[in-house]
């Protein structure tokens, strides 16, 4: 995930700084927002109270990995040979894919390419996704491509979001020199590290070396992370819609604003209230609502790094409470075994919004607090069969919101690295022919032959998978057999013994140098060459990304939850 940052110094977090040798995007760096967490204590067995105030809010980007294997693999850009090349010598921008686009400069390149050769190429479903995809990497907020299809008058906008080579839109990659390169490979790993076969929205937490003098947050942790508002079945949560009609109190499903992710151990009784004031001693609440302020903050709490809908499995089942000093309630509730909790708010009642009407505010500041779980609560956990690993029982430790991106997103799934545009990086086995937009729509797809389309694109996994070719093929691949985007060549560093170990060490950094402490490869190799440029992915829960739950090492999700050390021996 990728967030302006506010000066963290604590390992797993901070800013990046300038002074990178790696070619300049040029222009002035952006100046990032200051902030913090006032954190204070209580008496008795109440643990660190954590605030976050209106003046720390930050800029934050959550970026998710719904981008199909097919789609890459078969579509009218990157996959097409005489397009790919055209792509990088003109700018990600509008005219440029346009129905009536003309480039005189593809005929005088020394490839002597159409002119026309760009012409219709968004008419094809998959190709748009793809677009939506590269301009989300490349381009920032506020950069945007339009595309027009002349036939039946649809248009569509493609924004930018992470921001990794935002030069790309005024100009081609190959005007950019050194630059230009860097710009390809950072691009191509974003691509890379966003496919997903299972159709899902997995929220993923993207570490690397970008162009720090010009924005020096990019790809480094942030200091909190934002609740996410959409289903990973790429669903909308109704919550955060505008109310169409007025509503009233927890259980309305409108209105919504998301706030930030916590995280708690699992068993432990959390108190979270609105406002910075202590939570004093707390009591079950026996107010009437009827007695409440309309403005009054109300709060709901769901499992996880996603919002909830009342009533829903994931919703946290709490109480409300009145503490003392506090002239509005708090909430009581249980942490499960996910060790995170999501927090959503908004005021008791919600008036009718206007269509297009944006989402309530933050409500401001928060206030956690916590009790470790009771005494029988070890006792009474269930302990399943099949266990194949030795874990310690997780140790308490009190409730912190917003929890660190780097606290959420703790399980290194590997490195993505390649350049999906150098000469040569599509398979011989594509023709000029394959992967066409006719001018009614018809797309001229590739067969499918099971062959690794790009031809210098690499993936290497992180500690905990359990059989590396299986994971290629669960991962990277349009299905099992079929064409795949990328070839896994191995661990990028260590890797646990758990099945046959697979070669080892495809990284020399295991941190790059940035940012100490957040643990993203650097020179990786893949095709007998050094890659410079790849990009580390986190993920919240390990079993995000794949189809097969079993690659991972045996019960790791449910045993292995945040904080809590695995003992496996590593491979020799």
């Amino acid at each position: 995930m990728l967030a302006f940052c506010l000066g963290l110094t604590s390992a797993g977090a901070g800013c990046a700084v300038a002074g990178d040798d790696a070619p300049s995007l040029g222009g002035p760096p952006r100046a990032t927002q200051g902030g913090g967490t006032v954190t204070g204590t209580v008496g008795g067995d109440w643990s660190i109270i954590d605030v976050l105030g209106p003046g720390a809010e930050v800029l934050e980007g959550v970026y998710t990995n719904g981008l199909s294997a097919e789609a890459l693999t078969r579509n009218a850009l990157i996959s097409n040979v005489r397009a790919n090349r055209a792509m990088v010598m003109l700018p990600l921008a509008t005219e440029t894919y346009a129905d009536d686009s003309e480039h005189k400069e593809l005929y005088e390149h020394e490839l002597r390419l159409d002119p026309k050769l760009l012409r219709y190429r968004l008419r094809h479903k998959e190709t748009r996704d793809v677009m939506r995809y590269l301009v989300s990497c490349a381009l920032e907020p506020g950069q945007s491509v339009s595309y027009t299809d002349t036939r039946t008058g649809e248009s569509y906008e493609f924004p930018g979001e992470i921001g990794l080579c935002p030069p790309w839109g005024d100009k081609g990659l190959d005007e950019l020199d050194g630059a230009g390169v860097k710009c390809r490979q950072l691009v191509s790993a974003c691509l890379l590290s966003r496919v997903n076969p299972t159709g899902h929205k997995v929220v993923l937490s993207m570490r690397g070396q970008a162009f720090p003098e010009h924005r020096p947050e990019l790809l480094t942790p942030a200091p909190s992370v934002r609740v996410v508002t959409g289903t990973e079945d790429n669903g909308a949560i109704a919550s955060f819609a505008p109310c169409q009609r007025d509503a009233v109190g927890r259980s309305r499903k409108c209105g919504w604003t998301s706030e930030h992710v916590g995280t708690c151990s699992e068993g432990s009784i959390v108190y979270i209230g609105a406002g910075s004031e202590p939570l004093g001693e707390c009591e079950d609440d026996a107010a009437a609502p009827t007695e409440r302020s309309d403005n009054d903050t109300i709060v709901r709490v769901c499992d996880g790094i996603r919002g909830c809908e009342a009533g829903s499995p994931d919703e946290l089942d709490q109480r409300e409470v009145r503490c003392s000093g506090r002239s509005e309630p708090a909430l009581r509730f249980e942490c499960r075994s996910s060790g995170y909790f999501s927090v959503m708010s908004g005021p008791r009642a919600v008036r009718r919004m206007r269509e297009g009407a944006s989402r309530p505010p933050s409500r401001g500041a928060f206030t956690v607090a916590s009790r470790p779980p009771p005494p029988d609560f070890l006792d009474a956990m269930p302990t399943g069969g099949g266990i194949t690993i030795e874990v310690e029982p997780a140790p308490y430790h009190a409730a912190v919101y917003p929890a660190q991106e780097a606290d959420v997103f703790r399980w290194r799934e590997g490195a993505f690295y390649g350049d999906l545009w150098l000469p040569g990086s599509l398979h011989t086995k594509l023709t000029d022919q394959m992967n066409e937009v006719s001018p009614d729509g018809t797309f001229h797809a590739a067969p499918h032959s099971g062959v690794k389309v790009f031809q210098h694109a690499f993936a290497c996994t992180g500690e905990y998978w359990n059989d590396h070719v299986a994971y290629e093929q669960s991962r990277l691949c349009a299905g099992l057999d079929d064409d795949c985007v990328a070839t896994s060549v191995g661990a990028c560093g260590d890797s646990h013994a758990i099945a046959n170990c697979p070669p080892l060490d495809q990284c020399a950094v295991d941190d790059g140098r940035l940012v100490e402490g957040d643990g993203d490869f650097q020179q990786c190799v893949g095709d007998s060459r050094t890659w410079n440029h790849p990009i580390t992915v986190y993920l919240n829960k390990p079993s995000d990304v794949v189809r097969r739950p079993s690659l991972l090492v045996p019960d790791l999700p449910i045993l292995a939850g945040p904080r809590m050390p695995i003992s496996m021996p590593l491979c020799p």
